[in-house]
């Protein structure tokens, strides 16, 4: 059984002279929290790479995302207009000193902005990747999600992507998702 929202938590870390250990997956544990991990993925980004915001219309998929190291912005916003927290926005600052596992269920949008130099951030996804099952929302249009004033370095699809309010305003995903099913 799939969370549906968000969730935050923090893991079991055991600290000694030697920096800390994290139990951040357990088998069977994980279903009662997320559902079914189908995908891992990890990326390394420069200080002010902005990521998102991303969901998929075909396999949606929830996400769960930590940060390895380095420090980040992790957002996301609920997309599925059959939701009660439809255009809700939940963000957060996590970095590699403190373990924190953040949360989107399938028909979330998530992102994340790097802080530092060399971050790394892990997701575990629910479902596989498909591009051309992919939304993508240009970052910077998304109503309560508010990025620090910094320089930021955007990919092109990011960039150009529609707003939020031309994905769901103009209603041109209403049919492209049978959002009762999106759990």
């Amino acid at each position: 059984m799939a969370l549906v929202g968000t969730k935050i938590w923090y893991p079991v870390v055991r600290d000694d002279a030697r920096g800390f250990f994290a139990e951040l997956w357990k088998s069977g544990d994980g279903d009662k929290k997320f559902g079914q991990i189908e995908q891992l993925n990890m990326s390394r980004s420069k200080k002010g790479v902005l990521r998102g915001m991303h969901l998929q219309h075909t396999e949606p998929m929830g996400k769960v995302m930590t940060v390895i190291s380095g420090k980040a912005i992790l957002a996301a916003v609920c997309c599925n207009p059959e939701d009660k927290r439809f255009r809700e926005v939940i963000q957060m600052e996590a970095d590699s000193n403190n373990p924190t596992m953040f949360y989107a269920d399938a028909g979330w949008a998530r992102g994340f902005l790097a802080l530092e130099d060399n971050t790394c951030v892990v997701y575990a996804c629910t479902g596989r990747y498909t591009g051309s099952g992919e939304i993508a929302i240009n970052p910077f249009s998304v109503p309560g999600l508010q990025w620090p004033v910094m320089e930021f370095i955007v990919s092109e699809k990011d960039q150009i992507a529609p707003s939020f309010q031309e994905h769901w305003i103009k209603e041109w995903h209403k049919d492209t998702v049978d959002w009762k099913n999106v759990r």
